[in-house]
């Protein structure tokens, strides 16, 4: 059985994330903090699913639900500083929550603009370390130089999934990341940035089947 925990960490007048924090009942030893979309939130397919996964495989979550929609005061800013604004989030509500809590095992998974802070946390190691940390990279934006380079230098065990119609899916980059050994890819034809096949909603199923067991065995793997 698990706890849903849901609270809010303000950072600034400008800046308050709501979280969910799922947690066994008996301690675990493994947690899977989530990074989602823009507009791809945690209650979204993927999310809810990989949350799912964890919880079978006995790993706590901690869904970090920042929204940058409706925020003028982000909508205002340079990329970078958005990008920066994001991780500033991402570590705040980290630090909050997790404050009293010790887990041996920490994985991150994130999609789209999740990978923007994931890529700043593999290079900062703000809240994690090179040890006992795992990556599951979804629909990375490779196009990013940041993200590119974290998955190129990684010596984190990573794991990504991306679609070859994906606007950020460039097989130069893919073939340079693939030859980081800490990585493992899996690239699925015609599936645009959402992992979906559009006008195909049987083939878009069976890719999240596929995504998921990827994701799983990463977990059985490392947890």
């Amino acid at each position: 059985m698990y706890q849903f925990n849901e609270g809010s960490v303000v950072r600034n007048e400008q800046s308050t994330i709501s979280y969910t924090w799922i947690c066994g009942n008996e301690k675990n030893n493994s947690l899977c903090i989530m990074l989602p979309g823009l507009g791809y939130t945690t209650q979204r397919p993927l999310f809810h699913y990989a949350t799912s996964v964890c919880m079978n495989e006995n790993v706590d979550i901690l869904h970090i639900n920042y929204n940058y929609l409706d925020n003028e005061a982000f909508k205002k800013l340079d990329h970078h500083d958005q990008d920066q604004w994001i991780y500033e989030d991402v570590k705040s509500v980290v630090t909050e929550v997790l404050n009293d809590a010790k887990y041996e095992i920490y994985f991150i998974l994130s999609k789209s603009i999740g990978t923007i802070p994931m890529a700043y946390e593999w290079n900062e190691k703000d809240f994690i370390s090179g040890q006992n940390t795992y990556g599951i990279w979804l629909t990375p934006l490779i196009k990013d130089e940041i993200v590119y380079n974290a998955l190129l230098k990684t010596e984190i065990p990573s794991l990504y999934v991306i679609g070859t119609d994906d606007p950020h899916y460039v097989e130069e980059l893919i073939v340079s990341i693939n030859e980081n050994i800490n990585v493992t890819g899996l690239v699925i034809p015609n599936a645009n940035h959402g992992l979906e096949v559009k006008g195909d909603i049987h083939t878009t199923i069976n890719i999240v089947h596929d995504v998921m067991e990827s994701i799983e065995k990463f977990i059985k793997k490392y947890k």
